[in-house]
């Protein structure tokens, strides 16, 4: 297009004797010399005669850039496509969740509370399908091994906090091996491509890498007259490496983005993952806001955090309140933990701020249901939504 043409023009553009003006011997050259490597030689110092002693800076990498683009591509999407295809395994599905939870925004008071419990009931269900079991010691040690190191334990209730962890840690790998690939395909130190351009441009006022994206480069060819081989070597100017030098410069500064921000968010997630007081903590916080003292019902909160949520309960907890908003997980916690005091004979929660006890009767009916008497039909869950949620989080 114009604009292609005005910045980058043609990819290459070679210099032929007098004799080879014409139009199919100009783009004879031009496309031999384009799909054959060639060399670069500084215009002050002379062409070595023997033609092996002629390659040693050889040009040629800018005909699989499209390529590489596509392959760096695929490894930045290879991480989503894992997460996309075996968070399902879990037995949960999480954009139905985050989904569901969020529709309630709009929804009346008395429609958001039935809402809200057709989704706790679901939870439930769901944690206690894929509750621990202790059969004898062998199960005990393979459950405590698998949440220790996350080895995806539905059981253990590790699988979805395990391998969104091993997904965040693919996505700093990635970036690490992308600094590695574009090194090897550009034959130069890609780690520190970014930090030697700054330096010339605050040193010289300028910035050109001649050496690695040439503008100009040699290329050698031999045309068959009759019985006759006849070697030529023609000067082709490579506009396109003038493009390629500012987008790989782009390039480094997002990889460095990349790796700062990835590696922070890694290090955020791991440590909610191995210190289970980071769940209590985020779960005491809507607790408090519900205005239930969690230090005085101390027991009774640590086993609804860790043994009736486990690491994945907490964790979808989190992916609801980041893709939502904190009324709404607020209503999701409290449905939670009514059900879960329910089950131990308890009553629920009085006083509760935010919402409306769920053992509240109808306008107008003079009197309280029994709590979790109505028990609606958990929703139909598709097994072929696949989707993320809709901004997942950090």
């Amino acid at each position: 297009g114009t604009g292609t043409k005005q910045f980058v023009g043609d990819p290459i553009h070679c210099w032929n004797p007098a004799e080879y003006k014409k139009k199919f011997y100009q783009k004879y050259s031009d496309s031999y010399c384009w799909i054959h490597p060639m060399y670069n030689v500084p215009m002050d110092e002379e062409i070595p005669f023997h033609a092996k002693d002629r390659w040693f800076n050889d040009v040629g990498f800018y005909r699989w850039v499209f390529l590489m683009f596509l392959l760096q591509a695929f490894f930045f999407k290879f991480p989503n496509i894992l997460w996309k295809q075996l968070k399902d395994y879990s037995g949960l599905n999480v954009s139905k969740i985050v989904g569901m939870t969020l529709d309630t925004q709009m929804m009346t008071q008395d429609k958001r509370d039935e809402q809200m419990e057709h989704v706790a009931i679901f939870f439930d269900r769901w944690l206690k399908t894929y509750s621990q079991y202790r059969f004898n010691a062998i199960t005990q040690i393979r459950d405590k091994l698998s949440t220790v190191f996350f080895c995806f334990g539905k059981r253990s209730g590790t699988y979805l906090t395990g391998l969104y962890m091993f997904t965040k840690l693919l996505y700093f790998v990635n970036v690490i091996g992308q600094f590695f690939l574009l090194s090897a395909f550009l034959d130069l130190n890609f780690w520190t491509y970014g930090l030697e351009a700054m330096y010339t441009l605050n040193k010289m006022g300028r910035w050109r890498d001649y050496y690695n994206f040439p503008r100009i480069g040699l290329c050698d060819f031999k045309i068959r007259q009759l019985q006759n081989v006849q070697p030529f070597t023609v000067q082709c100017v490579l506009s396109i490496n003038m493009f390629l030098e500012k987008m790989y410069l782009i390039v480094w500064f997002w990889l460095v983005f990349l790796l700062i921000a990835d590696m922070i968010n890694f290090g955020q997630w791991l440590f909610r993952a191995l210190f289970p007081r980071a769940g209590e903590r985020f779960l005491g916080k809507y607790l408090l806001l519900l205005g239930i003292d969690r230090k005085r019902e101390k027991a009774l909160f640590k086993k609804f955090v860790n043994k009736h949520l486990h690491a994945d309960g907490i964790f979808m907890l989190r992916i609801v309140a980041g893709n939502t908003s904190e009324i709404l997980t607020l209503d999701l916690v409290r449905h939670l933990w009514d059900r879960f005091k329910a089950v131990h004979g308890l009553a629920p929660s009085e006083g509760a701020t935010g919402a409306p006890s769920p053992d509240k009767g109808p306008k107008g009916s003079g009197g309280e249901k029994p709590p979790l008497a109505r028990q609606p039909s958990a929703p139909i869950v598709e097994e072929d939504d696949d989707n993320l949620p809709p901004k997942m989080i950090d």
